[in-house]
Order: C-alpha cells, then sequence, then structure tokens
C-alpha cells in the first residue's frame, strides 16, 4: 500500500513538473513574441519628415499649392469638412490607443502566469527531489547492509565518553558505567572508559570488589610501564586493605619489583619487600 501510494505520488510529481515547465515555457514565448511585436509596430508608427527648406522645387510647390478661394463661404464650408480628416492622425498617435491597451493587459497577465508557473515547477521539482533522495538512500542502506553513518566512528565514542564524564558530575555513575561499557562493547581496549570504571567503582561507589575487576582487566592491556606501576600499587592496596586478600597484594609486589624495577612504582614496591622482610612478614624474603 505504502508503495502504490509513493507510486502515486511519483506521477502526481512529474505531472505538475510537466504541465508548470510547459505552461511557463510557453508563456516566456508569447512575451518574446509581444515584445517583437511592439518592436515593430513602433518602427512603422515613424513618419518621413517633409522635405522643405530652398532645396524643394519651386514647379512642385506651385503644383501642390491648394487654389486661392475667393469665396469666404465657401472657405469656411472647406475647413469644415476637412478638419475631421485631419483630426484623426493625431488621435491616433497622442491619445489613448485601445489596441495598445489590450496589448498591456496581455502582458501584465503572462507575466504573473509565468511567475506562478514558475514557482509551481520549482515546488514539484523540489518534492520530487526528496523523494528520489530518500529513496536512493534506503536503496545504498540495503546494498551496504547497514546504516549509513554520518558520524565518524571516534567522534561517537568522544562523544558517549564525554555524556559519562558528564554524569559522573552530576553524580549518575551507575549511567556513566553503562555509557563507558557500551563503548567497551565497541573497543574492547579503550583504556580511557575501563580506567574509568574502575575509578568510579573504586572512589565513587566503594564497590572494591568490581574495581579490583576492572583493575585486573586494565592490567592485561599493554600500558606504559609507569602506569601499569602505579595500577598494580592501587590493586595491592585494595587487595590488602579493604578486600583483606594480603597473599594476592604481595604477589602484585614482587611482580612490580620484578618487571619494573626502574620506575617510581617498582622502587615503592622494592621498598615494601624490604619493610615487609625486615619484619618477617614476607615468607619468601629467604628464598
Amino acid at each position: 500500500m505504502r508503495s502504490v501510494l509513493k507510486g502515486i505520488l511519483y506521477l502526481a510529481l512529474f505531472a505538475a513538473c510537466y504541465f508548470c515547465g510547459f505552461n511557463a515555457y510557453r508563456d516566456y514565448t508569447l512575451l518574446m513574441n509581444d515584445d517583437a511585436e511592439d518592436l515593430g509596430r513602433s518602427s512603422r508608427r515613424k513618419k518621413p519628415t517633409a522635405t522643405t527648406g530652398t532645396n524643394a522645387p519651386t514647379d512642385l510647390a506651385a503644383s501642390n499649392a491648394p487654389p486661392v478661394l475667393t469665396n469666404v463661404a465657401a472657405a469656411t464650408n472647406l475647413a469644415a469638412t476637412t478638419r475631421p480628416a485631419l483630426k484623426n492622425p493625431a488621435a491616433g498617435e497622442g491619445g489613448d490607443d485601445p489596441v495598445q491597451g489590450r496589448s498591456g493587459r496581455r502582458v501584465a497577465r503572462l507575466y504573473v502566469h509565468l511567475l506562478g508557473y514558475s514557482v509551481g515547477f520549482a515546488v514539484a521539482m523540489l518534492g520530487l527531489g526528496y523523494l528520489v533522495a530518500q529513496d536512493f538512500g534506503h536503496l545504498l542502506n540495503l546494498r551496504l547492509g547497514k546504516e549509513v553513518s554520518y558520524v565518524s566512528d571516534s567522534s561517537a565514542r568522544k562523544a558517549a565518553y564525554e555524556r559519562a564524564e558528564n554524569a559522573i558530575l552530576k553524580g549518575q555513575h551507575q549511567e556513566a558505567i553503562r555509557l563507558l561499557q557500551g563503548i567497551l562493547k565497541k573497543h574492547p581496549e579503550h583504556t580511557h572508559s575501563l580506567l574509568r570504571i574502575a575509578e568510579v567503582y573504586d572512589k565513587e561507589l566503594q564497590d572494591y570488589s568490581n574495581a579490583a575487576v576492572h583493575y585486573e582487566k586494565l592490567l592485561e592491556l599493554e600500558l606504559p610501564a609507569e602506569q601499569w606501576g602505579w595500577l598494580a600499587i592501587r590493586l595491592s592496596n585494595i587487595y590488602s586493605g579493604k578486600l583483606n586478600q594480603p597473599q594476592a597484594a604481595l604477589a602484585l609486589i614482587r611482580r612490580i619489583a620484578t618487571d619494573y624495577p626502574q620506575t617510581q612504582a617498582g622502587g615503592k614496591a622494592l621498598k615494601r619487600l624490604a619493610a615487609l622482610a625486615a619484619s618477617g612478614l614476607d615468607p619468601g624474603a629467604d628464598e
């Protein structure tokens, strides 16, 4: 049903485009023809000037001169009969021309029709273009097998991370964790999101078991030596204090001292092992 309605809409827009375009072209052609006719009419109305002056032949002037009338009444009657004949050309030149008035009204009407058809043609073309763009985009999605996204993956990840930070500032910690976990589903090795979840569990929610789980996941990733060492120190403190797992804490301290002795975290781990050995709390110190 939807495809049938869309087909009818396509036909209606095509018909509107053809109708408005054809009529606009017709009115434009008529306007151009009227302009050409007006130009020709104005050129035909120009009359040649009469030849006067001293160069005119004397015999022609003499032959064309009206006869001298001695009878005053006859002269008056002749003037009365010739006056209407002389008035018509003047009225045609300077008076209102009914033909010209009708032509002006016709030109104005053609301009109005041309404007209306042009607007209708533009609106129909815009609607047709919108439908074609929609169908083309849908076809492209079907061929690609996924939604076409105009936002890059890194931009979307950055926007989600910023929303999570804003949620943390507002105290919406569970919402922040949800957003960060959504990032980790697409990018499992995104260290910033994993570290932020561990910090939220550790410092905001005091959920040290979940904090330790996420710290352990961080230590499995490839991190800079200094960062890895300090994360291990923090995790060892959670094990030794909050979770009461001294053996897990001691294992981490030994790993830091063995793998990263050149870092500041490694130096701190060596000092802690020395203190444990001096107090006799490190069973492996004698080995």
